[in-house]
């Protein structure tokens, strides 16, 4: 047989199924058709489903964040950095320091313990970690003021500037922590939170000063 005799015999052999058999083929390949493009609307539905649940799950855990971390940053910016000024200008006594900074570590142990309390989405869950080492380095520094406070006036001086390097390397760390967030919000299409620092170049944002 030649190709142009099969091609010509191709519609008789159509011709002579039965006409059920025909309706029923016309009948199946516009749902098939429909199928098809039923799956792939449900599968971009899926994926818009993800990222949304995605967000609000991102979006929740900084908003958790929010209370104890302003609570722990208004310890360092309004009584460790003021308290550090008054000691270095012989404004409070030793024992003045020492008793607020007893306090210092009693309220950082609280947000560590409110911090460590709060799940984070498995897309940021490296900032955990990152969170209790910098409020480690926080209650480190607090630890070090009391120390100076309870020194002598000749060793005082050392020991503030051991808490001050402490307090720096809780900052940096901290920075480093808020850095992910950032970046995992711009990831998913958010705007960066404005109570957080943003150190990514660019943003407007500076890391913490101690």
């Amino acid at each position: 047989m030649t190709v142009a005799s099969a091609m010509a015999s191709g519609p008789r052999r159509a011709a002579l199924l039965p006409r059920w058999v025909v309706w029923l083929l016309f009948a199946i390949v516009p749902v098939i058709g429909a199928g098809i493009v039923a799956a792939g609307v449900g599968g971009s539905h899926h994926q818009v489903t993800t990222v949304g649940a995605e967000q609000a799950a991102l979006r929740d855990y900084i908003a958790a964040l929010h209370g104890p971390t302003a609570f722990g940053g208004q310890i360092v910016e309004q009584e460790m950095k003021p308290s550090l000024r008054e000691a270095q200008n012989g404004q409070i006594d030793g024992a003045t320091l020492a008793d607020r900074a007893r306090g210092w570590q009693l309220a950082m142990q609280r947000v560590r313990s409110d911090v460590a309390r709060i799940a984070a989405p498995p897309a940021v869950a490296a900032v955990r970690p990152l969170f209790d080492q910098a409020l480690g380095q926080y209650l480190a520094a607090a630890g070090l003021f009391e120390r100076a406070g309870q020194a002598a006036p000749a060793q005082r001086g050392a020991l503030l500037d051991q808490a001050v390097a402490a307090a720096r390397a809780a900052d940096a760390t901290y920075d480093r922590a808020a850095a992910v967030l950032q970046a995992a919000l711009r990831g998913l299409g958010l705007p960066p939170d404005a109570a957080l620092p943003d150190p990514s170049p660019g943003a407007g944002g500076a890391p913490s000063e101690p």
